[in-house]
């Protein structure tokens, strides 16, 4: 075998080698991209069930007693209210015990 081919063989090699390098890095990229859109989806939707779950527990509150609760550990003790309070914050404002109160849920980060 000549030089010439040798070389040729080895760019050729080299070549097939940086495409593959390259391809695989792609899908490393695309795959983190995906599970962070996937972790982004399902953090919205646990925001959005918590939310769900304070209005319920809020109205539910109101129909027994006939006022909305004062705050979130009211929920908590005496209507069943559970969320893991290390990753998500409840901003609960009440205005007047008849008002539905504000309530917004953030993650925490």
């Amino acid at each position: 075998m000549s030089y010439n081919e040798e070389n040729m063989i080895f760019r050729s090699r080299r070549a097939e080698l940086l495409r593959q390098s390259a391809l695989f890095i792609l899908a490393i990229v695309l795959l983190v991209f995906m599970v962070t859109k996937i972790n982004s989806f399902y953090s919205r939707q646990n925001i959005s069930l918590i939310k769900q779950s304070v209005q319920r527990a809020a109205v539910e509150c109101y129909s027994v007693e006939g006022i909305y609760p004062p705050d979130i550990d009211y929920l908590v003790d005496n209507y069943s209210l559970t969320y893991n309070s290390d990753r998500y914050y409840i901003f609960y404002e009440t205005f007047a015990s008849n008002v539905m109160p504000t309530i917004e849920v953030y993650e925490r980060k």
